[in-house]
């Protein structure tokens, strides 16, 4: 009995902080959808800010551009970094752990770092990349000017800060597999993409399904590259849920409206966790 009672001591400020700084505003959060929120007045208005965010508009354009940032940022994460991976695993161990490193350095460093050095690289005066266009003698691109190259930009440069998490997570992975079934399956006269699509890929499929959830949720919280990059232009084709949410409470002061579109992101997060698990059978083998 005098351990149960240590034990809820050690846990209570944890689970203190957790009521009051996570718990208790998600519900406020889900109460303030059903108000106008002006300047810290409340009026009730019932369903009428989820009725506005359900509607077609602004909401559903930046569900859009999220689902656009996620398809690429599985490309790179699910299958370069696994190639990634894959190709680490067959180095000298001392040069494999050199380039984890190096791919895992832009994880470390901050957001806004990352983000100053790829606004030099896509600048439309002076940028690597125009410089290189420039010296093949080919026309400059507006990287971060144009409503259908924008998105792709920031596409490129968000991927490129996710990579190294999902390629050291496969290394963690493959370093775990039983050698002696790949050496039999050698030894049987497998090839080397047999083996990778036959037995490595199985084996490591609890690997690429947490890669897979975890970058569906965090497609929905991407927020600092929209908004250091370009705003959420230009023409909004930028503009993902958690930026939408952003300038609609702090930029147009709705805190009533983003509330709302708070609570259906939040179950439409939930949704798509809970059916790409029954979808994948995963859990139920």
């Amino acid at each position: 009995m005098k351990s149960r009672w240590m034990g809820a001591i050690f846990i209570a400020p944890a689970t203190l902080l957790l009521l009051i700084f996570y718990i208790a505003p998600i519900f406020y959060s889900a109460r303030l959808g059903f108000y106008n929120v002006r300047f810290g007045v409340l009026e009730w208005v019932g369903f009428a800010n989820f009725k506005i965010v359900l509607y077609p508009g602004p909401f559903w354009d930046a569900i859009r551009t999220s689902g656009k940032f996620l398809c690429a940022i599985l490309f790179f994460d699910l299958v370069l970094a696994y190639m990634i991976a894959l190709g680490l695993d067959r180095l000298n161990p001392r040069i494999a752990a050199l380039m984890r490193t190096c791919y895992y350095l832009p994880v470390v460093l901050s957001a806004v770092a990352t983000i100053s050095v790829w606004r030099w690289f896509f600048r439309y005066g002076g940028g690597a990349f125009n410089k290189i266009l420039s010296m093949l003698s080919l026309p400059l691109v507006m990287w971060l000017g144009h409503p259908r190259i924008a998105p792709w930009a920031l596409c490129l440069a968000l991927s490129m800060g996710t990579i190294g998490i999902s390629t050291l997570l496969y290394s963690a992975a493959l370093g775990q597999l039983n050698v002696d079934w790949l050496d039999a399956a050698r030894i049987d006269g497998a090839s080397e993409l047999r083996i990778i699509w036959h037995i490595i890929t199985p084996l490591i499929r609890p690997t690429m399904f947490y890669i897979f959830i975890t970058n569906t949720i965090g497609a929905f919280q991407i927020w600092a590259h929209p908004y250091f990059f370009t705003g959420g232009g230009p023409l909004g084709s930028t503009s993902t849920v958690a930026y939408e949410i952003f300038n609609t409470a702090f930029g147009r002061n709705d805190f009533g409206l983003a509330s709302a579109m708070t609570a259906v992101t939040s179950v439409l997060t939930i949704f798509l966790a809970w059916f790409f698990l029954r979808w994948s059978g995963f859990g139920h083998e």
